[in-house]
C-alpha cells in the first residue's frame, strides 16, 4: 500500500515537471536539444577516431608498419584509444598498406555502408 502511494507521488511529480517544462518553451527546445545531442555524438566519434589514429601512428613509428587489426594495436600500444563510436558501434579499422589505413564509424544509424558513415583515411 505504501509503495502504491509512493508511485502515485512520483508520477504526479514527473507530470508537474513536464508541464512546467512545456510552459517554459519545451516544444521549441526539444528539437534544439536533439540536434545538439546528435552533433555532440558526431564530435565524440571524431575525437575517438583521432585518438585511435594517434595510437596507430605511434604503433607505426615503433613497428615500422601499421597494425594488422585493432587487437594487435591493443596488445602493443600503451595509448590505445576507444574503439566505439558515440552510438556504441565498433569503429572499423582497415589496413590499406604498411603506411595507410582507414577508420570507419557506422554513424547514427549503426549500419555500415550507408550515407551517414564517417570514414577517414590516413
Amino acid at each position: 500500500m505504501k509503495i502504491r502511494g509512493f508511485l502515485i507521488v512520483i508520477v504526479l511529480g514527473v507530470g508537474i515537471v513536464y508541464l512546467l517544462w512545456m510552459m517554459k518553451g519545451g516544444k521549441e527546445q526539444l528539437p534544439r536539444e536533439v540536434k545538439a545531442y546528435s552533433e555532440m555524438g558526431l564530435e565524440l566519434t571524431k575525437v575517438n577516431m583521432a585518438n585511435l589514429k594517434t595510437a596507430i601512428f605511434i604503433f607505426t613509428a615503433e613497428q615500422g608498419r601499421t597494425p594488422k587489426d585493432l587487437k594487435e594495436l591493443r596488445a602493443v600500444s600503451r595509448q590505445f584509444g576507444a574503439t566505439l563510436d558515440s552510438w556504441g558501434t565498433a569503429i572499423k579499422y582497415e589496413k590499406l598498406s604498411d603506411e595507410n589505413f582507414r577508420l570507419i564509424s557506422a554513424g547514427k544509424d549503426r549500419v555500415f555502408n550507408t550515407s551517414d558513415d564517417i570514414a577517414v583515411e590516413y
